[in-house]
């Protein structure tokens, strides 16, 4: 047996095809579907929004554990789009129209949008992931109770 560049028969070997199967053993243990959703998925254990501190975290456990107990129920944006979300570990799925949206919501970018509240638009948490959701979420009067 050659090397990948030796000729077969007379003919050379392509060294794209060479490659064929080199890896493999990257995606035994998870699939690349699974690794797609985990890098969407930003779960970043340990982080924490800039200024936290305990009283803060009380408050943010006391809303995540309400947002915890309404999920799957229909909310809407701002503009009015319904949608439903799902929490999945530290992190919140959002779906609309029964599909799920791209991207998981960290806990880390949930407390960060609480730290900012009461709001009074979306603006203000723009440059969070689904921000639109996010809002909506935090500013429904089922969420924020007497909080804000």
């Amino acid at each position: 047996m050659g090397t990948p560049n030796t000729r077969t028969q007379g003919v050379p070997m392509d060294p794209v095809l060479a490659m064929l199967g080199v890896g493999a053993h990257l995606w035994e243990a998870e699939s690349g579907d699974l690794f797609v959703d985990r890098l969407r998925s930003e779960d970043a254990p340990g982080l924490q929004a800039p200024g936290f501190h305990h009283a803060a975290n009380e408050q943010a456990d006391a809303v995540w554990e309400r947002i915890v107990d309404l999920q799957g129920q229909l909310f809407h944006t701002a503009t009015g789009l319904p949608f439903t979300f799902e929490i999945d570990g530290p992190g919140i799925w959002f779906f609309r129209d029964g599909n799920r949206v791209n991207r998981k919501l960290s806990r880390a970018q949930f407390e960060i949008a609480l730290s900012r509240c009461p709001l009074t638009s979306t603006t203000e948490i723009k440059d969070l992931i689904d921000y639109s959701y996010l809002y909506a979420l935090l500013m429904d009067k089922r969420v924020r109770g007497q909080s804000w």
